[in-house]
């Protein structure tokens, strides 16, 4: 009998009827309904203004342990990057002895110049879209339009201060491509049909595609320089009744969420075919 008198009688017992008579009279102050007049006002407003100080506060560290995951994923992103970064300047170098070795005229440095997304236009024959830089930068007709995702397009016309591109989304933009695993070379083109996705035509039926590869443009014709990332293949279907199969190709550039591209002048390239006295991209 003493010895159950001594647990109730316990510290700890006390200690913890005091919290639950504490948490009861708090629940009761926050559910009873008060107003300026009454005596419950202030015990309420400074319970209420405990919580919301203890909320802030709790926010703050919420945000701080994300900034933190986030800290810490971008840093090792970062790293793989730099890393990444040092193999493709060393298959870089490679790549430049190897072309000396064997009389390759070394690759054309690129210029590009940045502009931001100003209009976009959408029609039966696809996207075209308004940047702000134009003629006064050195844009002309026929400049490649890119992002680091991928292709985005050629500018169609130029001003002074802005410049139109149609979009490879755009009837009058196809491109030469080929399947960056197997090789296969194709055509890929905006059509009404599929307004959502680009198809690739001109694949003959045992032509080795597959969904999930890659599909970079070709350089064939001098429009688009080759190696340019246009997307992923997202279809392959094969009927008896059509010769060529059904190829479907996801870009890799989300357009609704474009806001700014790279441009690149092609010339270059037209000059590099011109002066090998084999093929001009120009001609008729």
């Amino acid at each position: 009998m003493q010895k159950a008198d001594a647990s109730l009688g316990s510290p700890h017992k006390f200690a913890s009827l005091k919290v639950l008579f504490i948490c009861i009279v708090i629940s009761i102050l926050l559910m009873m309904k008060s107003d300026s007049g009454s005596w419950l006002s202030s015990p309420r407003a400074s319970v209420d203004a405990a919580i919301v100080e203890l909320s802030g506060r709790m926010g703050w560290i919420v945000r701080l342990a994300w900034l933190a995951r986030e800290y810490r994923a971008l840093h090792s992103k970062i790293a793989v990057r730099t890393f990444e970064l040092g193999r493709l300047e060393e298959l870089r170098q490679e790549n430049a002895r190897l072309r000396e070795q064997l009389g390759f005229r070394p690759r054309s440095e690129w210029a590009l110049l940045h502009a931001e997304v100003v209009g976009k236009e959408t029609n039966r024959l696809g996207t075209v879209i308004l940047v702000n830089q134009g003629s006064l930068a050195g844009i002309k007709e026929g400049w490649i339009a890119c992002s680091p995702d991928g292709l985005v397009g050629k500018v169609g016309s130029v001003g002074e201060e802005f410049s139109r591109i149609q979009l490879i989304t755009n009837y009058n933009s196809p491109v030469s491509a080929r399947v960056q695993r197997s090789g296969v070379e194709a055509i890929v083109e905006w059509k009404p049909s599929a307004p959502n996705t680009l198809i690739m035509t001109f694949v003959r039926p045992e032509s080795d595609v597959r969904v999930g590869d890659v599909v970079v443009s070709s350089g064939l014709g001098g429009v688009y320089p080759a190696g340019l990332r246009i997307g992923t293949i997202s279809k392959v279907s094969r009927t008896e009744r059509e010769w060529e199969p059904h190829v479907e190709v996801k870009p890799f550039v989300d357009f609704s969420r474009l806001v700014e591209v790279l441009l690149v002048a092609p010339e270059v390239i037209k000059v590099e075919m011109r002066e090998s006295g084999l093929f001009d991209p120009d001609a008729d």
